[in-house]
């Protein structure tokens, strides 16, 4: 459903309706793409190439949405078990740090705010909710009355968030 480079590491987060996300490590094809010897761009892609470092299990349903924090080993998911889970990972393992619970229906996305210490998610319950990262607690939520919320996206100084709905507005 989802697939998210880390800003810095090596590293890919993916998820998918099997209720998993996946950790990545995609070093060894950096490696080889920076390597003088490849001829073909079909030499470059290979599954072993990029290495399965954990799967990370604990959502109920169909996971929607994975990303990476730009700065602390943390990532966020959300799912159709209206759950956004916060997940600690280190090089060779992860595990879920906990739950943030408020949904209504199947979370759509969330992401981590570049600047704040704050996760925001949204909904097919048509709210947007701004979530506290340190105490884990609901900070404000914002409903439409006759549209979904479908995608989230920060500005680069973490000050404006766009939302994606059903009709664009």
């Amino acid at each position: 459903m989802c697939a998210q480079f880390h800003q810095s590491k090596d590293l890919i987060i993916s998820c998918s309706l099997d209720q998993t996300l996946r950790l990545w490590d995609f070093s060894n094809l950096r490696k080889k793409y920076t390597s003088t010897s490849i001829k073909k761009p079909t030499e470059i892609y290979s599954a072993n190439d990029v290495e399965l470092k954990c799967v990370l299990e604990g959502h109920d349903r169909g996971v929607n949405w994975c990303c990476f924090h730009p700065t602390l080993n943390l990532i966020a998911s959300g799912a159709d078990d209206r759950k956004v889970k916060l997940w600690k990972y280190v090089d060779t393992k992860a595990w879920e740090h906990d739950s943030l619970y408020g949904h209504g229906h199947n979370v759509s996305s969330v992401i981590f705010s570049p600047k704040m210490d704050i996760v925001v998610s949204d909904s097919e319950d048509k709210t947007i909710r701004i979530w506290d990262l340190n105490k884990r607690l609901l900070i404000e939520t914002y409903k439409r009355e006759q549209e979904r919320f479908w995608m989230l996206a920060f500005h680069h100084e973490g000050n404006l968030i766009a939302a994606g709905s059903d009709n664009g507005n």
